[in-house]
């Protein structure tokens, strides 16, 4: 039925036709389960859904947002000046001498010069004591080992564009020869990141320590395929450093041996048991989780738990935007603020009980919960939401989607190695090639007088 034929419909025909879509869609809804899960209103990833056409809308003028302020690239100090002199007159062509220009303009290109490896050669050399027979030979400088090939700044090359850029060894192999002329096989590569791999782990195992005795602890796991089985990525993070592991299991177990019997004040993650069964003190669950979960009881429920829902989300978005605000306000105004959002929530969460549903399963939740919605409102080294867990396995997801996961246990947990370092490093702000050269250790070019 077209545009035209419905407006030719009376009233009374257009409800009944509408009653009628209604519960042929309720019908629907009830035979797969409810509504669709997708990112808005469930855990689902943007990723696992198609993105539906762009809705036409008011064209407006592409570029910066209003209030965006501009910025340019500010002239450098150039490393290399090339002095553009005229010779003749362009009017007579009489000759013009040097000492009567003067500059009237500059222009600055930014260029990479051709990137070239260097080969190095220690020579050692030995003599024999003429006093007493001794032979005494010189050491290797360090970074020339005879067991290295490739120096540190290869190997930290390598290691920083497959585990932050995810390109495979066969592309690293392909970037090594195109762009930087240096000959390398696969098995050299691999050799590269387990020697790279082995000098973090002492970086890794500082991380580890510095994670579990914060006070504060954030954690999550997502799947990874590991030697063609489905393993398990967990993240263990504060505001300043992030331990990865990825182990077989997704139990409590993991969280036991990481904390190695260590017990943080509060631990922050979603609402899974595993996480749910850390030894704190205190939780927070992830809110972001929580309005995701409540939208979806919205969509799938009567009109009175819908309701019952949108009102506990607009009560927890309140306690994000306390939170946010938190250094604006005195303390006491803070206090009245945080009393006030406590007691709307407690009026919902045990309030009369709902029906069966999607809601009645969070009102229980949060029931059983309740001091883990709250906890970051009386502590401000504590975030209402568990994203920052999430953005730091972001990275190590990327990597095993584009790579196809590990081919070993031992390949995983060379992987986990390289994403506490890197994400630490993120998190501290440093240049992360650069603090995978520290970790390589010193590089030939210092023993050749070359700079680095």
């Amino acid at each position: 039925m077209d545009r035209d034929a419905l407006l030719a419909l009376d009233k009374d025909t257009l409800v009944g036709l509408v009653l009628e879509l209604r519960a042929r869609v309720a019908a629907l809804e009830a035979e797969r389960g409810g509504p669709l899960k997708t990112p808005d209103n469930s855990s689902v990833p943007p990723a696992a859904v198609s993105k539906p056409n762009r809705a036409e809308r008011r064209r407006r003028k592409r570029g910066p947002k209003r209030g965006h302020v501009g910025s340019s690239r500010r002239r450098a100090r150039p490393d290399v000046v090339v002095p553009c002199r005229p010779s003749t007159c362009r009017g007579c062509g009489a000759a013009l001498p040097v000492e009567r220009q003067r500059l009237v303009g500059r222009s600055q290109v930014v260029e990479l010069p051709a990137v070239r490896p260097v080969v190095i050669e220690a020579q050692v050399y030995a003599a024999r004591c003429g006093a007493c027979g001794e032979r005494t030979a010189a050491p290797y400088p360090r970074g020339l080992e005879p067991a290295r090939t490739f120096g540190p700044r290869v190997e930290a090359l390598l290691g920083y564009l497959h585990y932050t850029h995810h390109l495979s060894h066969e592309r690293l192999v392909a970037v090594s020869a195109s762009v930087c002329g240096l000959a390398i096989s696969a098995g050299a590569v691999e050799a590269a990141l387990e020697r790279l791999a082995a000098r973090a782990r002492p970086a890794a195992a500082a991380i580890r320590e510095e994670v579990r005795s914060a006070a504060a602890i954030g954690s999550d796991e997502t799947g990874v395929r590991v030697d063609g089985e489905n393993w398990w990525h967990w993240v263990f993070q504060t505001s300043t450093a992030s331990y990865h592991e990825i182990r077989p299991g997704r139990g409590a177990v993991v969280i036991e041996h990481f904390l190695g019997g260590a017990a943080p004040e509060v631990w922050a993650s979603d609402a899974y048991a595993a996480q749910l069964a850390a030894p704190a003190a205190a939780f927070q669950l992830c809110l972001a989780h929580q309005v995701r979960d409540l939208t979806y009881a919205e969509e799938a429920d009567g009109a009175e738990e819908a309701r019952w829902a949108r009102q506990v989300r607009h009560v927890l978005g309140r306690a994000v935007r306390l939170h946010h605000e938190r250094d604006q306000l005195t303390q006491e105004h803070f206090a009245n603020r945080r009393t006030r959002v406590e007691r709307a929530a407690e009026r919902l969460v045990f309030g009369p009980p709902l029906r069966a549903g999607e809601a009645r399963q969070l009102q229980k939740r949060y029931q059983r919960l309740w001091d883990g919605l709250f906890t970051f409102l009386g502590r401000a080294d504590v975030e209402p939401t568990n994203n920052a867990s999430e953005r730091d396995l972001r990275n190590s997801v990327i990597h095993d989607k584009v790579t196809g996961g590990y081919r070993s246990a031992e390949g995983a947990q060379r992987g986990a190695i390289f994403a506490t370092v890197l994400a630490t490093a993120r998190k501290r702000g440093e240049n992360l090639f650069e603090r995978l050269c520290t970790i390589a250790g010193p590089s030939p070019l210092h023993a050749a007088g070359m700079a680095s």
